[in-house]
């Protein structure tokens, strides 16, 4: 219909173009134009309940190419950390427990038929989100890290031991940060990455995996060991499609 309608449509502009030229009356020509151009435009032109759904598309569009991207980094990240590690992705699909500084606890779409066991390692694209704690057989529960539990982890280029929390009685910091307790005097500074320690047998955490950046370190009175903050490397409010391991890769050793 449209490619009909194109002939027409440039008759009448070289019809108005000629009576330009020669200085007759557009008028009538106008009319005629009007007369036909009127249910052209509005065949052409998207109504309002077309352009809703175009929007909706391109909604869901945009959604579904995120999501993809989420999966590419995830599969990014776990080769950055050792080609060798199995895994499955998931997607979190529900928010089990919430604290001040976000979910405690989420649950994803992967469960004991998937070959996920308690105490694996969940990765998203940017980092650690925390380690499973409870299997169904279709879906499995995750406690994020800094809920409940601590994590070893090395900090800096010169990779500084230290155990990782939610919260520490002597350290003032914001509800959605972490801090890292017990690192040697001096050997932390602003800005160094943290990266998980790595448990015996990579249960629940392989070594190397991005947890954070120190934002301060603090040092209590008559303490011997400084204390760091952590801007943790996952969004977990926002935290969508993940990795769970599944099974060790090349690298072994460590704590937890």
């Amino acid at each position: 219909m449209r490619r009909r309608v194109l002939p027409v449509l440039l008759v009448l502009t070289a019809l108005v173009l000629l009576a330009d030229l020669a200085g007759a009356p557009l008028g009538p020509l106008r009319g005629v134009g009007d007369q036909v151009l009127g249910p052209v435009e509005r065949l052409v032109a998207p109504g309002p309940d077309e352009t809703d759904r175009l929007e909706q598309d391109n909604l869901r569009l945009d959604e579904q190419v995120r999501r993809l991207e989420d999966r590419e980094g995830v599969g990014d990240e776990l080769e950055r950390l050792d080609p060798d590690l199995e895994s499955v992705t998931a997607r979190v699909v529900a928010l089990d427990r919430a604290g001040a500084s976000g979910p405690e606890r989420v649950t994803v779409d992967v469960g004991r038929r998937d070959g996920v066991r308690a105490d694996s390692a969940v990765i998203a694209p940017d980092g650690l989100v925390g380690r499973v704690v409870s299997v169904g057989e279709w879906t499995s529960d995750v406690e994020v890290i800094g809920a409940d539990s601590s994590v070893g982890v090395r900090t800096g280029a010169k990779g500084v031991i230290g155990t990782l929390s939610g919260s520490h009685p002597t350290t003032t910091h914001a509800a959605d940060e972490l801090v890292i307790t017990q690192l040697t005097r001096d050997r932390a500074r602003e800005g160094d990455e943290v990266v998980t320690l790595g448990s015996p047998g990579q249960r629940p955490y392989p070594p190397g995996v991005p947890v954070g950046t120190v934002t301060r370190v603090e040092r209590a009175p008559g303490q011997l060991t400084d204390t760091a903050v952590v801007e943790p490397a996952v969004d977990l409010a926002t935290v969508d499609v993940v990795a769970v391991v599944t099974g060790p890769g090349r690298a072994a050793g460590g704590s937890s």
